[in-house]
């Protein structure tokens, strides 16, 4: 058992030093849908999720959570972004008897039905009698299909272990049949004190786009000396930490995270829940995000109905809000299914 933990630690450890090292390269910002994130419970606490996610939405936040799920759940998501893109998020889990779960979802960014127009005879100037008018439509779609498994792992210093591994597989497509395909793999690893006491702590970690991420476009190449367009997703080191309290007023449950971020600089992300009689969830977060154009804090809030049934089956309805300060609020609706 001491060498089991041994080498579970120096695995841990190794990997962590591994990922640093890649994280020296340049910034860049492609497929920055991945980003964004998923479900209504973890976005209304400023998206800090990584130590948090024992439920469907674990394939993306960190597919180590998956070890601790027992049963069978479903998670849904449909919002907007800027009211154009469509923002979609499906996800199933299946477990594996006592082993641990494995899960698949996936994530879509689209505008649809974008008009193509042209004239009715190019030959010929604009005209009264040559108007443009609209020829077809085309999709502008960024997809993320996520294959994760989550397990148990032996304990290491009186903490319960979980280790996963997702694959994703890239698509995206754009206009007149441009589209561009690529994979990548994400690690997790999470730790915990003993769930039955009434203050836990839980540690997790996710290394995204682990070994980079590629994607390969279907654009021909400028020369013939030279090959397709690809681009990199460069890995991201995430830290989380949690803690859950069990009170006694209104048999209540508090939870606090933090996340910590590492690619080309730190983002951090930080949240509060409060649920009332196992029923009503209360949520507040701040969120940093560096994007392609500007880095922003944003503050977030949130709600949560969840059911329960002495079977262990439930449901749960969420919602949470972001104030962008330059795009305004933005509103996220959830709906998780255990059964």
């Amino acid at each position: 058992m001491k060498h089991q933990k041994k080498n579970t630690f120096h695995f841990i450890a190794s990997l962590i030093t591994f990922c640093i090292g890649l994280l020296s390269a340049d910034a860049k910002y492609t497929a920055d849908f991945l980003t964004l994130g998923v479900g209504a419970r973890a976005l209304g606490m400023g998206g800090a999720g990584t130590a948090l996610s024992a439920d469907a939405y674990a394939p993306y936040w960190n597919s180590a959570a998956l070890g601790q799920l027992t049963r069978y759940e479903v998670s849904f998501m449909h919002s907007t972004l800027n009211g154009e893109d469509a923002y979609d998020f499906v996800s199933y889990v299946h477990p594996l008897k006592e082993r641990g779960a494995i899960g698949v979802s996936w994530l879509r960014v689209g505008v649809d039905d974008i008009p193509i127009t042209g004239l009715p005879v190019a030959s010929r100037p604009i005209g009264a009698t040559n108007r443009p008018e609209v020829i077809g439509t085309f999709n502008n779609t960024d997809n993320a299909f996520l294959f994760a498994s989550g397990l148990r792992l032996p304990s290491l210093y009186g903490m319960d272990l979980r280790g996963g591994v997702t694959l994703k597989l890239l698509y995206m497509s754009g206009y007149r049949s441009t589209n561009a395909i690529g994979g990548g793999s994400d690690i997790g690893f999470i730790a915990m004190t003993n769930p039955e006491k009434p203050h836990q702590l839980t540690l997790g970690l996710q290394v995204s786009d682990a070994f980079q991420t590629k994607l390969y476009w279907n654009t021909p190449p400028p020369s013939e000396n030279l090959t397709s367009h690809t681009e990199t997703v460069d890995p991201t080191l995430k830290i989380g930490v949690a803690t859950t309290h069990k009170l006694t007023a209104f048999r209540s449950v508090l939870i606090l995270a933090l996340d910590t971020y590492i690619k080309d600089g730190v983002e951090l992300h930080a949240g509060a829940e409060w649920t009332l009689f196992d029923l009503l969830a209360l949520r507040i977060g701040l969120a940093e995000r560096s994007g392609s154009l500007e880095s922003v804090r944003q503050l977030t809030a949130g709600a949560g109905l969840n059911l329960r049934f002495v079977t262990g089956a439930g449901a749960g309805l969420d919602y949470a809000f972001a104030n962008h300060p330059a795009l305004g609020g933005s509103h996220r609706m959830s709906l998780r299914i255990r059964f």
